[in-house]
């Protein structure tokens, strides 16, 4: 198994950030205080000399913008779908796998703001849209916007493992997905599709007779499957899930799977597929919790090999962080 640190800003037009102002960048050596040069993933500008033409200071931060809510779809009690209106350049940034942006009512202090994906992307409108799932305050709060609501973004750490999606091209793609978890995946089965890949979609239906987010796989020619994944009293994974992922598997070819639910769920089936077959590659939704989005609170910190990840902006393989030796189910 091997080792990746990538961060999700570099290169980007908010590069460098507070962290390389701070000496902790995630990627230049020198930039962690150290004497040498040895960037450890190059995205063509060198983020050392960007910070010294910008006067030794971080690139200006996101900042909130009032945008108009187009269309508002009341699911389930506590699930709704918000369209939002937003610009041509903001929509074109947002339209990447694992995008995400920070919410909160106008008005609102910003430790009322809360990081929820992007589902969809409409060119004509210069909408998109979020499946927002209500949990507690923030998201109450957030459902209380009928017309206008306050963006932050674009982020793009919405989904770890990226660099096994972006280059596939005219190739097999699987995503196990359930819940709201399963709404990032949408726009990654629309980014699969523009490249030509077949995308299989198994989808936990949860609470609901389906999947909220079907009908926008189906809109993006992905093949899709309502079925029980996890037993929710057994907290097992089931046995025609088992029956129906070996088919899967064995008729083929899927090189990448993108694994859409929560920390228990990604684990169980991580672990599942992986005694299946070990040169499998794995990409997964993030669950972190994130409050500041720049890595700089450290609310996000997951510990990795020994060490600790801003896991808002930093990469990582999921098959790192998911695997357990001893899962024997």
């Amino acid at each position: 198994m091997y080792k990746f640190v990538e961060c999700i800003d570099a290169g980007s037009e908010y590069c460098p950030c507070h962290l390389a102002e701070k000496g902790q960048c995630i990627i230049c050596s020198q930039l962690q205080n150290k004497v040498f040069c040895d960037c450890l993933y190059w995205k063509g500008t060198c983020i050392y000399h960007e910070l010294l033409n910008n006067g030794n200071k971080a690139k200006k931060p996101r900042q909130y913008r009032k945008f108009d809510i187009t269309k508002i779809d009341k699911i389930r009690d506590d699930l709704y779908l918000y369209e939002i209106k937003v610009t041509n350049y903001l929509l074109r940034e947002l339209d990447n796998y694992g995008a995400y942006v920070f919410l909160k009512k106008p008005n609102a202090p910003d430790y009322f703001s809360t990081p929820l994906s992007i589902m969809d992307v409409d060119y004509d409108k210069l909408t998109i849209k979020i499946l927002i799932k209500v949990h507690g305050v923030k998201t109450k709060d957030i459902i209380e916007c009928n017309d206008k609501i306050m963006v932050k973004g674009p982020y793009w750490n919405g989904i770890q493992g990226q660099r096994f999606l972006r280059n596939l091209i005219n190739k097999d793609v699987l995503i196990i997905g359930r819940g709201v978890a399963a709404a990032p995946g949408v726009l990654g089965s629309r980014k699969l599709n523009i490249n030509n890949n077949n995308v299989y979609v198994m989808l936990d239906p949860g609470k609901s007779i389906q999947n909220a987010c079907t009908e926008y796989y189906l809109k993006y020619k992905a093949e899709v499957e309502n079925l029980s994944i996890i037993d929710y009293k057994s907290k097992k994974i089931t046995e025609a899930f088992k029956l129906r992922i070996n088919e899967l598997l064995a008729t083929k070819d899927i090189q990448v799977i993108l694994v859409a639910g929560d920390d228990e769920f990604n684990r169980k089936i991580i672990n599942y597929i992986y005694r299946i077959k070990k040169d499998m590659y794995f990409a997964s939704v993030n669950n972190s919790i994130m409050c500041c989005g720049e890595g700089i609170c450290g609310s996000c910190q997951i510990e990795l090999s020994g060490k600790y990840i801003r896991s808002c902006k930093q990469q990582y393989n999921p098959l790192e962080y998911y695997l357990v030796e001893d899962d024997l189910e």
